[in-house]
Order: C-alpha cells, then structure tokens, then sequence
C-alpha cells in the first residue's frame, strides 16, 4: 500500500489549489462507501421515525474513527500506514471481502420465494438501540478503513505538499463530511418529504 501511494505521489511540488482539487476527488471516490449507505438505507426502511438520531450517532462514529486515522497519519506517517496494511494482509479480510462479494453475486441472480423474503426479513431487527448503533459504527469502520486507499493518499500528499496543521485539519474534516454526504442528503429528504415517503 505504501509503495502504491509513493509511486502516486507528483515528482514535483504542486500549488495548493491543485493539491485541493485531487484531494476534493478522492473524497468523491470515497462517497462511495457500501457500509455507510448500507445502514443508511437499513435505517430508512424500518425506522423512518428514529433515522435522525440513530444515523447522527453511527455517522459521528465511523467518521470519528476516519478522523483520529487521519491525524494520526498526518503526524505519524509510515509506521502507522504499515500497521494498516499489515492488518489488510489477513487471510480473514481479503477471505470476507471475497466470500461477501460471491454471495452478493449469486443473491443478484436468484429470485427469493415469498416465504424466503418474509424468513429474511424476520432477521433484521426493527428497532436499534444507540448503543447498537455505536458498536455498528465501531464494525463498520474498521472493516472498511483497511481499504480507504484514497483517504491515507489524500493526508500523504497533504504530508507531501507540506500543508501546514490548522488547514490540514480543516481539510481532513471537510473530506469526512463529503464522505457521509449522501447519507445526510438522504436525511434531509426524509425530513422534508416525511409525510409522502411514509
């Protein structure tokens, strides 16, 4: 992982609006995280009346995790990158992505008996808990930061370009509120529209 971001990484200095405009990209790239619009959309199906806090706290979680990651790498660098690919090495990660994916695949192909939905659907609890929430949060996070390629790009080439702390700081908030964007869009439009989604 390392050696893909260094060979990434521009010969020369770039001038900051440059260095903005790929780092306003990878967040995009990142907008796309399964987890995230996956609870989101879990929460918008079962509980409609509760979406507001429950998805406050699970974003403010995962997006916690993104942050202390990010300073973390801001001020730490190298090491702490060749932690998190060390733990993207497990057999059990590269094993689940792979396992996931497969079965995804063959649910695409399949069409469920009626008895076969109302089984599945009986599984998913409709009612979480904050607490719930944290924890899914907590997993959420760490089964997809081993994969935020673009996010530890975006600090290295803060680190790179020598992006004094404060704006970098800046930066990597605004790069996490972009993350969760289309969650809170979502939310927004379950707040406005409530009366006719429901």
């Amino acid at each position: 992982m390392i050696e893909t971001i260094e060979a990434l990484m521009p010969s020369s200095s770039l001038d900051i609006s440059s260095a903005l405009m790929i780092i306003s990209l990878c967040a995009l790239i990142d907008i796309l995280s399964p987890g995230v619009l996956t609870v989101t959309a879990y929460l918008l199906l079962t509980q409609p009346n509760q979406l507001s806090s429950r998805l406050f706290v699970f974003l403010f979680i995962t997006q916690l995790g993104y942050f202390i990651t990010g300073l973390l790498l801001y001020f730490g660098g190298n090491s702490l990158l060749k932690r998190i690919e060390q733990l993207s090495q497990f057999d059990f990660i590269n094993w689940f992505y792979i396992l996931l994916g497969a079965v995804l695949v063959l649910i695409s192909f399949s069409k469920p008996k009626e008895t076969t939905k109302k089984r599945l659907i009986s599984f998913i609890p409709k009612n979480t808990t904050i607490k719930g929430m944290i924890i899914l949060g907590i997993i959420v996070f760490l089964i997809e930061f081993v994969t935020a390629l673009p996010y530890f790009y975006s600090i290295f080439l803060m680190n790179h370009q020598t992006i004094e702390t404060t704006p970098a700081i800046l930066i990597i908030i605004g790069y996490n509120l972009v993350m969760v964007l289309p969650s809170l869009l979502l939310l927004g439009v379950n707040i406005i529209f409530k009366e006719r989604l429901q």
